[in-house]
Order: C-alpha cells, then sequence, then structure tokens
C-alpha cells in the first residue's frame, strides 16, 4: 500500500486531537476555527470516517474524523460520486494504517494490530495486508 503522507500525517494529528479533548463531540462546537481538509475553507463538518452506530462513537472517541465543507461532506458520506467513494475509501485505509502504526509502538507485531484493528471496527481496508 502506498502511503500518502499527507492523509497519514491528518489521521495521525485526528487520533492526537481525540486524546487531548476532555468531551468527545461532534456538532457544532468550535465549529468556526475548523476548516475542511480539500478547500481550507472555514465552517467545516466533522465527518466520521466509520459510519454505523457502533463505530460512528468509535470514530468519535478515537478522532477518526475529517473535517470537511459541507459539499466535500455529502459527497463523501454519501458516495455518490466516484471522487467520493475514492476518498472515502482512502480515508478508511489511512485511519486504519495511523490507528495500527499507534499500537504497534506499544510492541505489537503488524499481524496483532491488524487482528486489533478488526476487532475494534470489523473489516480490514488495507487489502496489501491478510488476517489471518
Amino acid at each position: 500500500m502506498e502511503i500518502d503522507e499527507r492523509y497519514y500525517g491528518y489521521a495521525m494529528a485526528q487520533m492526537d486531537r481525540a486524546e487531548r479533548e476532555k468531551r468527545k463531540y461532534n456538532g457544532y462546537k468550535d465549529k468556526a476555527d475548523r476548516t475542511c481538509f480539500y478547500t481550507g475553507t472555514t465552517y467545516a463538518e466533522r465527518h466520521e470516517v466509520f459510519g454505523g452506530t457502533a463505530n460512528r462513537k468509535i470514530s468519535l472517541r478515537l478522532g477518526f474524523q475529517v473535517d470537511l465543507c459541507p459539499e466535500k461532506h455529502l459527497e463523501i458520506q454519501m458516495r455518490t460520486t466516484p471522487w467520493g467513494k475514492s476518498e472515502n475509501d482512502k480515508w478508511r485505509t489511512h485511519f486504519q494504517r495511523a490507528y495500527m502504526d499507534r499500537i504497534k509502538e506499544e510492541g505489537i507485531t503488524e499481524e496483532e494490530a491488524l487482528r486489533a484493528w478488526v476487532m475494534l471496527i470489523g473489516r480490514n481496508y488495507i487489502m496489501d495486508l491478510m488476517p489471518q
């Protein structure tokens, strides 16, 4: 898998932000301070990368979120265009890699990190890695 440093770096920064925050939220708190990853416009919406009730809560808790302008948010969330689908898949892959790299720092193997990821989210998004 080729790692795009811009996406990977953003994923790591979002995970760091989530660790620092006292309360986990999405909503409108601090919305004026958020900027869209793609356009740089302010008042960005926070998109949880992994959907569904349980995975959305995990996304909030661990910082698997991307700040997006409303147009890009809708396109990625709804996967209505080839670009939206591609970007959604890219975010999932990069957040998985960032999470696995973070927990590997604790001394576990790549295989153990992959198993931990699948236990957390329920699916592997890095096709180069196959769980045993």
